[in-house]
């Protein structure tokens, strides 16, 4: 083992105290340095539950960072049980040494629909990052009501967006300490995946986040109004047995007191709500009023136009098969169909489904699963099952955004390297989540062969990404005699990366279909941006 590797627990001095790291070994043997559970604000416990995160006092001795710590207090998808902390304001740094020319800084921001996910390496593994030079760090933040709750009441300093602020103030600490771990601080890139994709672009639009990074990816995650429901702190208040009026103060002195478990798992959206697509409770809002720290004070549609960030590279895409999530709902509930049938408004993005009223809905929905099904709403079938697959997924991939370079991730075959899929071995294309595994070692990972297409399609990914943070430019020497990845240019074909076991430049197979979405938005007259 080479010098830059002779200590196994490496202690690094950082702006709030020492931390102790360890050496560990990737899934291909690749050495590599992790500091796991480094802490970034005060522990959001009694009274600082809701409120925007604090700043840490530095600590004396040295931290062990050597094991990750919890994750935020949440509803497991797979165990329905609650798990985590709310201790959880911690990130954690993988690096492939701490010696030489400082690398680029790559951080993460997980999904999980803003109430869910594990920013830990149990979870996202960075392994295949360790093959290249790169900082990688991932971020812990609060989700669900704990992160995103919000009152209006001044007096009571809980705006909302409190789980954005924990980000924000983690990318802070990141800028004044990257270079203690061989990174550049002039070269931060931030990406995230489904929900955290859609933080990422919410700090896109913030002003509070100017010149904490330089680029941004964006995975299948993108919303250009927050679309935020009523009452939501007074429903969950009289959920968990609150008695009083509609108060801010009294519904906080009673939410202080309740058990955090209760407040994270607690469900309370009506059948009607459920069967019209609500799931998520509690994310990010518009705070209602300003604050030195706030993080949105309109929709990100109208921060965009004029932010800071028009200026900064962004690579942004979604899987070709995005829709393919929803088999996993037909086949959990055989009558999820019927919602649609007499729903036809579910089919609609939610912009949408909030600008329009109740007729117009219906009858832009209708519209949208005819375009798609070739059949009324009333009609559908089971074999109408491709039609609603492709409707979902073209509602993903149909991001508008200038000064942007796109992706389409479409394998040909199922990916071995996801036995857990969501989709089923035998389903062809790839759903929402499955590009995660080309790019992190998930818990079901198993070492490929090198002489495989999906090693040669991740280290492919991988190198073109870790370019991207390294120089704005995505073209890898490992990729660039293959193809020329280029930006979207403002007029022309929309030019897309087709990433298969092939790499190509290709326009947007979508972008025929995606002219009706557009019409509409036309019809509805709602702008689109």
């Amino acid at each position: 083992m080479s010098d830059v590797y002779d200590e196994v627990a490496p202690v690094v001095q950082t702006t709030h105290g020492k931390v102790r790291g360890t050496l560990l070994k990737s899934l291909y043997e690749e050495p590599f340095y992790a500091f796991d559970g480094i802490p970034y604000a005060v522990p959001p416990l009694g009274t600082l539950r809701f409120k925007e995160p604090h700043d840490l006092k530095p600590w004396h001795g040295i931290r062990d960072c050597s094991k990750p710590l919890s994750k935020c207090l949440q509803v497991s998808t797979l165990t329905k049980l609650v798990e985590g902390s709310e201790d959880c304001l911690y990130l954690n740094i993988s690096v492939k040494t701490l010696h030489g020319d400082p690398m680029p800084v790559m951080v993460y921001i997980h999904g999980g629909g803003f109430k869910g996910g594990d920013s830990s390496r149990r979870a996202w593994g960075p392994d295949y990052f360790m093959k290249e030079n790169v900082v990688y760090i991932s971020i812990g933040h609060r989700l669900g009501p704990l992160g995103f709750l919000s009152l209006k009441d001044p007096d009571l300093e809980i705006p909302g967006n409190a789980g954005l602020k924990d980000v924000i103030l983690a990318l802070r600490w990141i800028r004044a300490n990257a270079a203690k771990f061989n990174g550049d601080p002039e070269r931060i890139t931030i990406f995230g995946h489904s929900s955290g994709s859609m933080t990422v672009q919410l700090l896109l639009a913030s002003p509070q986040s100017e010149g904490l990074f330089h680029r941004a990816i964006l995975l299948a995650g993108f919303s250009m109004e927050l679309n935020s429901l009523p009452q939501m702190e007074y429903r969950l208040a009289k959920h968990l047995g609150y008695e009083g009026d509609n108060v801010d103060s009294q519904i906080l002195e009673f939410l202080l007191k309740a058990d955090p478990k209760l407040i994270v798992s607690a469900d309370f959206f009506t059948p009607l709500e459920k069967r019209q697509g609500q799931n998520m409770s509690f994310k990010p809002s518009i705070e209602s009023y300003a604050t030195p720290n706030a993080v949105l004070l309109a929709e990100p549609v109208d921060l965009q136009r004029t932010s800071w960030s028009n200026r900064i590279p962004i690579i942004l895409g979604a899987n070709s098969g995005e829709g393919l999530t929803i088999l996993n709902f037909l086949k959990m509930n055989p009558t999820w169909l019927k919602d649609f049938q007499c729903n036809p408004e579910r089919v609609l993005p939610w912009t949408l489904r909030n600008r329009c009223d109740a007729g117009q809905r219906r009858q832009l929905g209708q519209a949208l699963i005819h375009h798609f099904c070739e059949a009324h709403g009333h009609e559908l079938t089971v074999d109408h099952t491709n039609g609603l697959v492709e409707l979902f997924t073209h509602g993903m991939t149909g991001l508008r955004q200038p000064r942007t370079i796109f992706y389409r991730l479409t394998p040909t075959r199922r990916i071995l390297i996801l036995p857990n899929s969501l989709h089923g071995k035998d389903q062809r294309g790839v759903g929402h989540v499955d590009e995660l595994g080309y790019i992190f070692k998930l818990p079901a990972t198993f070492k490929l062969d090198k002489s495989r297409p999906e090693f040669t399609a991740i280290r492919r990914l991988v190198a073109m990404f870790v370019q991207f943070a390294a120089t704005s430019d995505p073209n890898a020497p490992l990729t660039k005699s293959l193809v020329d990845w280029k930006p979207v240019t403002r007029f022309g074909k929309r030019m897309v990366l087709n990433i298969s076991e092939d790499l190509q430049f290709i326009p947007q197979p979508e972008m025929p279909k995606l002219k009706f979405f557009d019409r509409l938005y036309e019809m509805a007259g709602v702008p689109l941006f």
